[in-house]
């Protein structure tokens, strides 16, 4: 029964992948423009389109979460960008986390490398594993998509890491739909208090990754 499993999420993931690659939605998504049009869709399209694009940011980890999550705050406003973000971030979470339970150590040792693997598991394993994850998702700048990964081969529980990683994210996450809600009321005073806020995080995120992160 877990070989299923594992063949049905290996099947999955490359799905996904696959279909991103062939449709375009890869390169639309780092695509600010492109990402407006397309959750600008009449209807139910657009905050489908919106989760979508957050499931795919977390699933494929490299691409950048600031990016759609801007225009996700660009075309819903604020409060409805943010909603929509925490919703395909949850669904993203819960697909990394499961794909790795269900294919296991040597799949993932592959799609992340050893040495990350190797780093990120210590880390969430050791006594202050939950304190670094809180601190890991809080700041911008760590590698927290593909914890989502690895948290899947830990022992902590799927409830207490989405609870953690979410309420951890949210700070970050809504000053960039609220970056991008005042770039269309092109309020450039906000915006620059925005930067500002985050710019200090990325701060505390520099000094945090060379004291916990380093060669990761």
């Amino acid at each position: 029964m877990n070989k299923i499993y594992a063949a049905v999420a290996a099947i999955s993931l490359f799905f996904i992948i696959y279909l991103a690659w062939t449709q375009g939605w890869l390169a639309g998504l780092v695509q600010h423009e492109q990402l407006v049009a397309w959750m600008r869709q009449d209807g139910i399209k657009g905050p489908l389109i919106c989760i979508g694009a957050q499931f795919l940011q977390v699933v494929i980890f490299m691409i950048p979460g600031e990016i759609t999550q801007i225009a996700a705050g660009y075309v819903f406003g604020p409060w409805f960008g943010f909603l929509y973000s925490v919703i395909g971030i949850l669904f993203g979470k819960l697909f990394c986390f499961s794909f790795a339970k269900s294919v296991g150590r040597p799949v993932m040792r592959r799609l992340l490398g050893t040495q990350r693997l190797t780093r990120i598991d210590e880390l969430m394993r050791s006594n202050r594993g939950v304190t670094a994850i809180f601190v890991s998702f809080l700041l911008p700048g760590t590698p927290k998509d593909a914890m989502s990964y690895v948290a899947g081969l830990t022992g902590i529980s799927l409830v207490k890491f989405v609870s953690l990683s979410l309420v951890a994210r949210m700070p970050a996450l809504f000053l960039s739909t609220l970056f991008g809600a005042e770039a269309y009321d092109r309020d450039y005073t906000a915006m620059f208090w925005i930067a500002v806020v985050a710019g200090l995080l990325v701060v505390a995120a520099i000094y945090h990754q060379r004291k916990r992160w380093r060669n990761i």
